[in-house]
């Protein structure tokens, strides 16, 4: 599923909490966490200048897209924003900004080059920046969290891009004033770029113009997973299994337990290798652990993830059916494609689009499709098909797509006959 995704989203806050606190308590996590962004904010305001004097020649006369702070770029599980920035950093005469708030894995005081066109800045400096991009040749601003729209009239781009990620209730504060700003976000976008057909419906009615541009994988670092080391942590223990059955994410409700259970009961000689964050406390209440051929890993920072999904012999994305699941586009499905592992996934709408990938109606049919894709699992046409989805569905394509919607939605709107001034505000307002 898709600070959180975004500061406020519940999955990333536990991430982070888990990973970087250990067992310190979260009131002391959030103490340590403010007074360390209080003196790095301190810092900055003395970087200033420097930052100034380091990227008004770099950005000048250049397409500058702007992240506003969402998810730390440090953070273990590289997500959608940290994918798409590096991805359109890469494009021609293209220079990327993502601003970090510092909530827990970045230590930013002025700015981090990340490469010669991706530059992590501390999000403090956002009014020092503007000063920076009046140089550059065009600016768009790429919002994925209702929160930073305050970011459009600081930094006033020429283009806006509004990422409409997952929907809208499971953020924590998702209250009506959240809905508000995502309806003027998708009246005000230059582009709406929908992550699932089901978003990209509910976003037609209102949307200036918007896209349907699902997640996508890192395919150079996933294509590697069979040469990648086994991951000590579960080698030993799938050597004594005749198959290894494997997931990496989040554990939570939307996991079907249920199936999982089922299925690891009807066949002992396989083992279930869960790799991810107990999210919600469902994990240790489900009774998986209660069983011998089911082993469960924390989460892995995400260089580790190929390691794990070496061991693999199929994939699975077993997610209960529900609105939310409906809607979600699985990064890792297209990570397994990428290491060419046969994948069995529940019936959601964003699975059902690839030839590559197999899905199941219920416990039975799971059994049965995971035994035939276990048996195919060296099948040269089978991992040809893998590849072929996973090199159509890497960042870079989709970086390719958006930048080049945008340009169309652009040329369409410098067509359209220009509203009074009294329209203008009022569509503004709404």
């Amino acid at each position: 599923m898709m600070a959180a995704i975004l500061r406020a989203g519940r999955f990333f806050r536990r991430i982070l909490s888990h990973l970087l606190h250990g067992r310190l308590s979260s009131a002391a996590a959030e103490s340590r966490a403010a007074l360390r962004r209080s003196v790095l904010f301190l810092r900055s305001r003395a970087g200033a200048r420097q930052l100034r004097a380091e990227l008004s020649g770099r950005v000048a006369g250049k397409r500058v897209i702007v992240f506003p702070p969402t998810l730390d770029w440090h953070l273990p599980l590289y997500q959608r924003p940290q994918q798409l920035a590096r991805a359109y950093s890469e494009k021609e005469n293209t220079f990327v900004l993502y601003l970090t708030a510092n909530a827990a894995y970045d230590r930013v005081v002025t700015a981090e080059k990340l490469s010669g066109t991706l530059w992590l800045v501390n999000a403090a400096l956002s009014r020092e920046l503007c000063a920076v991009l009046r140089g550059a040749g065009e600016t768009v601003l790429s919002l994925s969290w209702t929160a930073n729209r305050r970011y459009v009239e600081l930094f006033r781009p020429d283009a806006l891009i509004y990422e409409y990620i997952d929907e809208l209730e499971i953020f924590d504060g998702y209250d009506e004033t959240m809905r508000r700003e995502h309806l003027k976000l998708l009246r005000s976008a230059d582009l709406t770029v929908c992550t699932a057909r089901a978003l990209y419906e509910k976003a037609l009615p209102f949307a200036r113009r918007a896209i349907c541009s699902p997640n996508a994988g890192d395919y150079a670092h996933f294509c590697r997973s069979a040469l990648a080391p086994p991951a000590p942590e579960a080698s030993a223990q799938a050597a004594r299994f005749r198959f290894t059955l494997g997931y990496y994410g989040a554990l939570a409700s939307w996991f079907d337990y249920v199936l999982i259970a089922s299925a690891a009961d009807a066949r002992p000689e396989w083992l279930f290798l869960l790799v991810g964050m107990d999210y919600d406390g469902t994990l240790p209440k489900s009774g998986l652990l209660e069983r011998r051929n089911v082993l469960w890993v924390p989460p892995q920072p995400y260089e580790r993830l190929p390691s794990f999904l070496r061991l693999f012999d199929l994939a699975l994305i077993p997610f209960v059916l529900n609105e939310i699941t409906r809607s979600t586009s699985p990064v890792k499905l297209f990570e397994y494609m990428a290491a060419e592992k046969p994948i069995l996934c529940s019936r959601m709408p964003e699975c059902l689009r690839y030839a590559s990938v197999e899905t199941y109606s219920d416990a039975a049919d799971f059994l049965r499709r995971a035994e035939a894709l276990l048996a195919r699992r060296d099948d040269p046409a089978l991992r040809a098909s893998l590849r072929r989805d996973a090199l159509a569905n890497t960042w870079e394509a989709r970086a390719e797509e958006i930048l080049a919607a945008l340009e169309n939605a652009k040329r369409a709107e410098k067509k359209r006959p220009s509203l009074p001034p009294r329209a203008v505000k009022e569509a503004v307002s709404d």
